[in-house]
């Protein structure tokens, strides 16, 4: 085999070593949260039971749908803002933790607030959406 050719065999085989070395030192990707676990403060009634903890599970694009036109967050763009939309916020709350909407009005403001910010997290883009 000539030379140039071993040569280029030599890179090659480095160069696979590299990015297999790169692939295997890379950061694993994060796990998406599938639920989030909120403590109450203030007992809620919830189907029939007193409360003291929400279970939200990750929503999915049918919840999304089914708010209608609002949006469970509200994006200042300008600004980096994030906050909740209360009405679809509070519907997409009870939807996700399979609550009467009457156990997430019945909140305690400080509760529902942690709730509703504690979910903001699954509603802006991901990064992938910024590049277009």
């Amino acid at each position: 085999m000539p030379e140039a050719a071993l040569r280029a065999k030599e890179a090659n085989g480095q160069a696979a070593e590299a990015a297999a070395a790169a692939a295997a030192s890379a950061p694993a990707k994060a796990e998406r949260v599938k639920e989030v676990v909120i403590d109450l403060t203030t007992a809620v009634m919830a189907n029939g039971e007193m409360i003291k903890q929400l279970r939200f599970r990750r929503p999915t694009g049918g919840d999304i749908m089914s708010m209608g036109e609002g949006y469970p967050i509200n994006i200042d763009w300008s600004t980096g803002q994030v906050r909740p939309n209360p009405a679809v916020m509070g519907m997409m709350m009870s939807t996700l933790a399979q609550v009467p909407p009457s156990t997430i009005k019945a909140l305690d403001a400080e509760d529902w607030s942690t709730c509703a910010h504690a979910l903001m997290g699954f509603f802006p883009p991901g990064a992938q959406a910024m590049q277009y």
